[in-house]
């Protein structure tokens, strides 16, 4: 009987190394969007307002990049204070999600604007949201991780029938209190996102949805 406690509990210790190698390794990160194979011009930007308002500056730029490897290109957005107004800035095409996102990571410049900037999603039901990405309080670059486990349903409506979340863009809410003559800087740029398969062997089989 001794042994075969012993022999039951050497069984579960050599068992845990295997199993946190499995949780730590089932999680992978990918690339979404670099900005360097897609164009982006003022047509990507939207607004509420009337049709004759004058719209941010928008642009590609090599010489301002995020201090990561491998960064050639990304995205800048130059707002003159007649353009400081809330605007969507829309992906030339959506980004689709079909694992199970865990988080979407997206290093950030700000000129210390002291507005916000939301990610735009579609859910699997067609419906809009937008999750904060962050305050823009601040100068220079930051990497924003933006967490999706606890913000957005990801689960099938139907089991092992693939649906897939929609990444439209960003959106842009100024601070009322900026000064009148205050320019916005905004530089977005290689957006990531950590995923893994969406439906992997469960250790409970009774358990069918993600946690």
């Amino acid at each position: 009987m001794i042994a075969l406690r012993i022999f039951t509990f050497l069984s579960i210790f050599l068992s845990i190394p295997s199993i946190l190698y499995a949780d730590v390794t089932i999680w992978k990160e990918i690339l979404l969007e670099n900005f360097e194979s897609s164009t982006y011009s003022k047509s990507n930007i939207r607004t509420k307002l009337e049709k004759d308002t004058p719209l941010p500056d928008l642009s590609l730029s090599q010489n301002f990049t995020a201090p990561i490897p491998g960064s050639k290109q990304a995205l800048v957005l130059r707002v003159p204070k007649l353009s400081n107004f809330p605007f969507s800035v829309y992906f030339p095409e959506a980004i689709l999600l079909k694992d199970f996102v865990k988080e979407i990571r997206i290093p950030v410049y700000s000129s210390g604007s002291n507005g916000n900037l939301t990610l735009i999603i579609e859910n699997q039901d067609f419906e809009t949201r937008q999750i904060a990405i962050t305050s823009l309080n601040y100068r220079g670059w930051k990497d924003c991780v933006v967490s999706f486990a606890n913000h957005i349903d990801q689960n099938d409506r139907i089991f092992l029938q693939g649906s897939s979340l929609r990444m439209l863009g960003f959106f842009y809410l100024p601070n009322e209190n900026n000064s009148n003559n205050q320019e916005v800087l905004i530089a977005i740029d290689d957006i990531t996102a950590i995923v893994r398969d969406k439906y992997r062997p469960l250790r409970n089989k009774e358990l069918l949805l993600e946690d």
